[in-house]
């Protein structure tokens, strides 16, 4: 396995590769790092050329400045750097929108898309994740990163990730280890424009959209969104599993993952 930085305009980011065969990106959540996707790690690697990395502002990858990027071009950036012409994307969450963004913005780069609970950027009325991340940006202005980093982990949010034992294993770890920047400081992330959830009808690669029945109804709402709109996507809803099947039950989200991907 190779581990490296590459240099990207305005910072730098952390990346592992492993493995041969087409290219497979793996896209993290928010306050995650690419520690997360270990469970998948291995099984991947076994039939493709794996890539994690860390997002700007999380893992080892540097800190954004006051300097306008967006996530989508970071990831391009990478590939670049990386000799990496075309690629399946499989992003989680903050990760899935990111994953989606660049597919809409490059598809003549984008294979297949898997996105697990994607976040849409601009989708219009999100109930209980607005108020979770109010109540976590509060926290962490009167109480400091160490009381927010416990109030995030200790949401609803999280709560059947938590009930697995991989959950348990590694989101307090990887959790106590984000540096909490976001949550004091304005991120100068833009996106793209218009968002992303105006724009779900561009993104044209076959797309799978894995969503668990106990994750919050606003990330039930946005898989649906995308599912509908995007016009070669599909809906996989998983009975039982919360906002990180990946770590919840990795044998299932595998078998989604591979059969999807081996389907090209």
């Amino acid at each position: 396995m190779a581990e490296d930085m590459v240099s990207i305009d305005g910072g730098r980011l952390y990346y592992r590769r492993q493995g041969h065969g087409d290219t497979v990106v793996l896209v993290h959540g928010f306050g995650l790092d690419q520690r997360v996707w270990e469970p998948q790690w291995s099984a991947l690697a076994a039939h493709f050329d794996v890539i994690a990395y860390d997002l700007r502002g999380f893992g080892r990858s540097t800190l954004p400045d006051s300097a306008p990027y967006a996530h989508h071009e970071d990831l391009r950036a990478l590939l670049d750097a990386l000799g990496v012409e075309r690629t399946h994307l499989v992003g989680h969450s903050l990760g899935g929108g990111i994953a989606a963004s660049f597919a809409v913005a490059y598809p003549q780069r984008t294979d297949r898309v898997l996105l697990s609970a994607p976040l849409l950027r601009g989708y219009q009325g999100l109930g209980a994740l607005m108020a979770l991340l109010k109540r976590v940006w509060q926290i962490a202005g009167e109480d400091g990163l160490a009381a927010a980093r416990a109030a995030w982990l200790g949401a609803e949010l999280f709560a059947p990730s938590l009930e697995s034992p991989l959950g348990r294993e590694c989101l307090p770890t990887i959790m106590n280890d984000y540096s909490g920047w976001h949550w004091q400081h304005r991120d100068p992330e833009v996106g793209l424009d218009p968002p992303l959830a105006q724009r779900l009808h561009e993104l044209a690669a076959p797309t799978r959209v894995l969503v668990g029945t106990r994750d919050l109804p606003d990330f039930l709402q946005m898989a649906e969104a995308l599912a509908s709109q995007a016009p070669q996507a599909a809906l996989d809803v998983l009975p039982g599993l919360g906002h990180g099947p990946s770590l919840e039950d990795p044998a299932l989200f595998n078998q989604r993952l591979l059969a999807f991907l081996r389907a090209a």
